[in-house]
């Protein structure tokens, strides 16, 4: 079945041949300039016929040359077209001679945004999104008094492409290099388009529409053909699958019964180990497989999105900036359609394990054959949008990037394993795979697949070697997703459960109404997040300069944010231990899991904020290239932002653990609601900086009336400022100028020393922090013998965590301040877990 997936995944690409345009009418264009990108342009319209007189001329297009000034202005004046692209070796002596204007020229090379010119008007303007362009650097600076600017330079309102008349001639100009300078805008998904719409236009002739222009790398009509006759059978098939599978489970009701599947294994590896009693260490020690592996990771992982992916396997902030568009933009859609059953699954499994284990498993098949035949549905949908309406939008060069981005949800179900485990609270191996589907896994599978597309673009013009690497990144992602189930197959049954049960679908409507009434508030939570994303993504595009090299610059930036999102796996793992607790009226327990939640979010936090912000900047200065200058910049305050975002993942699982998911929807879409309403408004002016006011502002108000609203509805709520903010800040501080003025001694702007100076701030200095959060008295002796506990339990992370351990108890040991901020409810809350842990049922 997977194979036959794989196989309708790749399918379409295969039929992503070049279409020629037909030679209705043909149109003698005489050229002259380098062979490039401009010239590949020509060849992909069969309309065109290159001729070598001037005199059986229609069009010229003169790339950085002019031939023959005299007999081709004669032939203008006749009637015939100019397209005139300017180079380093043109003088404005040959120009005043071909143009008969008096020009003047200033040659540049700072880079320039563009931007359509209020000047003109002309139907160039209206089928090209040019805030999406790339910049250009190299190029003429040209003034002359009968030429109309269509396109400007945003910074300066230097006229890029503009148009004038001679004789009956129509000339259009375009100032920048077209040679071997600005390779990035001649990447650019529109670049075969312009250059056929100025000859075309040039020529007096109405071009087509970019949907329409069969050289336009969209989905045409033969591709649309195809995609349909594939959604066809992904439905059939679903349908099919779900009924055969539903009569043999509804005739072997006994199944549910075998949840372990190999008892020698079970006992071993969960019922005699201390995963199987209840407490904060467990939550406590999958952060630290978390932790400890991404901190092994996290250099490599940096050093191949800042430097190997974007400057070796992906060279193009365009096709980088479209995929993280692309991924932002379907949470939305994913989060919606998923409908929370995820979430369900996981709050549900860990709630019914306790007395009820049969009951447990049907939540995780409603989630896998609802993710199969949803998943069937979604992809027929946003399939049928993209090849059919998205070409004759702005949006046109993003639709076969989301076309290969939807399979992915064919079949659906591959988180099933990472859930379970989640639910189960196995959050060692919860964590080894989320690691293992955003980290390890893409950088196996982009290296291959991105480099093959990129290969592939190159030898199909219309598409082009980046937006060949985008299809690469699509592909890349369904693999990573795919082995990431794989290897949860196999953890799960290491263990000893019983994997097959989940493929089974013995549910009932009780158990579909609990997934939905849960699940659908927690949808509208992440929906509303979803929301806001896309929401910024049309603001963006519609107002932010050089929108797609800009959003390039801003993933590049926002992969050091990612860095955080390590620490939300804590609060993942809480909200399964706080809904096993409150389902069964652990209050005193459930308010210690979110103390500690607070207290280890604000310690992690702040040892990942000044240890980046040490290095971040330099980091990309030195090893991404001029390219990914400005993302130096944004990096800074996107990780102000980073810092201050565990306050909101604590008070989102207390909310989803006390079955209270509506309350989470309602405190996200008001943080959403906030971020647009600012992003909006300042925007136009700020431009990018705008989202990052935005973002801290709403952030900030959320994470107040979150906490103040869980106190009152959810259950009491404790904060122990010194163990939570006052001694991770003061350690933050000491830690940040320690990290910086190493880092001032090392760097020498070069990737090497930007390569060193990361290693040492993520390697080496970890337990430097954990000594000074240590010695500012962060610890009393209950919650230091808590972590020593939940280090034992890391498996192969063990020797780190206990790294961690011993250097943050020395701290405390030296500290005048040790025992002197404990927290007080740990005894009861411990209590509380023991007699719990009684209750549960033996499987």
């Amino acid at each position: 079945m997977r194979k036959f997936l794989l196989l309708l995944l790749l399918l379409p690409l295969l039929f992503l041949s070049p279409q020629q345009a037909s030679a209705d009418n043909s149109l003698n264009v005489y050229y002259a300039g380098p062979s490039g990108a401009l010239l590949t342009a020509l060849t992909l319209d069969n309309n065109i016929q290159r001729v070598n007189a001037v005199s059986s001329a229609h069009v010229f297009v003169l790339n950085g040359e002019i031939p023959d000034g005299e007999a081709i202005r004669a032939r203008l004046n006749q009637g015939a077209g100019l397209v005139l692209i300017l180079g380093p070796n043109l003088v404005a002596s040959q120009i005043n001679s071909l143009l008969g204007e008096n020009v003047s020229l200033i040659m540049r090379e700072d880079p320039l945004s563009l931007n359509i010119s209020s000047a003109g008007s002309d139907y160039i303007q209206e089928q090209i999104v040019w805030t999406s362009a790339p910049q250009v650097r190299q190029r003429y600076q040209l003034s002359a008094s009968s030429f109309t600017p269509l396109v400007s330079g945003f910074e300066d309102g230097s006229p890029i492409l503009g148009k004038m008349s001679i004789g009956s001639g129509q000339v259009y100009i375009f100032t920048a290099f077209l040679n071997a300078d600005n390779p990035q805008f001649q990447e650019w998904a529109y670049f075969n388009y312009l250059i056929y719409h100025l000859v075309e236009s040039s020529a007096g002739r109405t071009p087509l529409s970019f949907a329409r222009y069969p050289a336009s790398p969209v989905p045409h009509t033969s591709d649309q053909v195809v995609l349909y006759l594939l959604l066809a059978g992904l439905l059939l098939i679903s349908g099919l699958s779900f009924w055969i599978v539903r009569c043999y489970s509804l005739r072997h009701p006994e199944a549910l019964d075998v949840v372990v599947a190999d008892r020698e294994k079970f006992i071993v590896r969960e019922a005699n180990t201390d995963w199987e009693d209840i407490g904060f260490h467990r939550p406590l020690a999958g952060f630290f497989m978390a932790f400890f592996l991404g901190i092994l990771v996290f250099i490599p992982l940096i050093i191949y999105q800042n430097l190997i992916l974007p400057v070796y396997i992906l060279p193009s902030a365009q096709a980088v900036g479209i995929w993280g568009r692309v991924t932002q933009f379907f949470a939305l859609i994913w989060n919606f359609f998923d409908m929370g059953t995820g979430i369900a699954f996981i709050k549900f499994l860990s709630q019914y394990r306790v007395h009820d284990p049969r009951r447990a498993v049907q939540y995780g098949q409603v989630f896998v054959w609802w993710q199969a035949l949803s998943g069937a549905v979604q992809v027929a949908i946003m399939v049928a949008l993209a090849g059919s309406l998205l070409p004759s939008t702005v949006y046109a060069i993003y639709a076969w990037s989301i076309i290969i981005h939807t399979f992915i949800q064919i079949p659906g179900f591959y988180q099933v394993m990472r859930n379970a485990l989640t639910g189960l609270q196995r959050f060692d191996y919860a964590q080894i795979l989320d690691l293992a589907l955003a980290v390890i896994f893409p950088m196996i599978a982009q290296p291959i697949l991105v480099t093959l597309m990129f290969a592939w673009g190159k030898g199909h013009p219309i598409f082009g070697a980046p937006m060949g690497g985008l299809l690469g990144m699509g592909l890349a992602a369904y693999f990573a997703e795919l082995l990431t189930f794989m290897l949860g197959m196999w953890l799960y049954r290491r263990i000893g459960y019983n994997a097959r049960l989940y493929f089974l679908a013995h549910f009932d409507w009780s158990v579909i109404k609990d997934s939905f009434r849960f699940g659908v508030f927690e949808m509208l939570g992440s929906a509303a997040w979803g929301i806001g994303q896309s929401v910024e993504i049309i603001i963006s595009q519609t107002y932010l300069i050089n929108s797609a090299e800009v959003w390039g610059n801003w993933v590049i930036a926002q992969n050091f944010v990612y860095a955080f999102q390590v620490t939300s796996t804590l609060y993942n793992n809480l909200m399964p231990s706080i809904s096993e607790a409150i389902s069964h009226g652990r209050k005193i327990l459930s308010q210690y899991y979110s103390a500690m939640g607070y207290k280890w979010g604000g310690m992690i936090s702040a040892m990942l904020g000044a240890l980046l912000l040490a290095v971040a900047d330099r980091f990309i200065l030195g090893a991404s290239g001029p390219e990914f200058v400005r993302a130096a910049k944004y990096s800074t305050l996107l990780l102000i932002w980073g810092i201050i975002q565990y306050p909101s993942w604590v008070g989102d699982n207390v909310q989803l653990g006390a079955n209270k998911p509506w309350m989470k929807g309602a405190l996200v879409g008001m943080e959403q609601f906030i971020r647009i309403i600012l992003a909006f408004t300042l925007i136009a002016r700020l431009q990018i900086n705008a989202l990052i006011i935005a973002y801290i502002v709403a952030l900030m108000t959320k994470n107040i009336i979150a906490y103040l609203l869980n106190h009152k509805l959810c259950f009491p709520q404790r904060f122990y400022f010194w163990q939570s903010l006052g001694a991770p800040f003061l350690a933050g501080l000491a830690h940040y100028a320690l990290v910086r003025w190493i880092g001032g001694l090392i760097w020498r702007g070069d990737q090497v020393t930007s390569i060193l100076i990361l290693t040492i701030a993520i390697l080496p200095s970890y337990p430097i922090f954990a000594f000074f959060y240590g010695l500012f008295g962060g610890w009393d002796d209950a919650t230091l013998e808590e972590v020593r506990r939940a280090a034992d339990l890391s498996t192969f992370m063990k020797p780190f965590a206990w790294l961690f351990w011993k250097s943050t108890a020395l701290g405390a040991r030296i500290s005048p301040l040790h025992n002197r901020f404990p927290i007080t409810i740990r005894q009861a809350a411990l209590e509380e877990a023991i007699s719990l842990t009684h209750e549960r049922v033996n499987l």
